[in-house]
């Protein structure tokens, strides 16, 4: 097998979690998911400030950003959910580009994306230093 192959092995882990005594799964991010999560939701609130009727100011990056901040996205903690929510295979439950999946994704409890979070953050590396050791 050469490195290359070797290396495209290599997918998104899926982990368990679990939400009023039902496990449910979720895949952490592929490459593309990143990629999205990093600058498709820049050019989403971009489009929806356009939406909105927000005139923006291309020109100066500082208050571009300012105004961007200001953009309701409604669909933003939809669009997290579609992206990980999956079945014990990894694949996706939801379609995040489908405005019908994340209009059902809206009407959830919110509890389902705290229970998500807590699960995601557990994934986390945790900071063992303590103030003494890091002396």
């Amino acid at each position: 097998m050469s490195l290359r192959e070797e290396l495209l092995k290599n997918k998104p882990k899926v982990h368990p979690f679990d939400y009023n005594g039902v496990t449910y799964f979720f895949r952490e991010f592929n490459v593309k998911e990143m990629n999205d999560a990093l600058y498709g939701q820049h050019n989403e609130l971009l489009r929806l400030a356009e939406q909105q009727g927000i005139d923006l100011n291309y020109d100066d990056e500082e208050e571009l950003t300012k105004q961007l901040a200001k953009v309701h996205d409604p669909d933003r903690l939809s669009r997290a959910l579609a992206i990980r929510l999956c079945d014990a295979d990894g694949n996706n439950l939801f379609d995040a580009s489908s405005p019908d999946d994340l209009a059902e994704l809206r009407g959830l409890d919110k509890g389902v994306y705290e229970a998500l979070n807590i699960a995601v953050m557990d994934l986390l590396p945790k900071n063992l230093a303590t103030d003494e050791s890091s002396k």
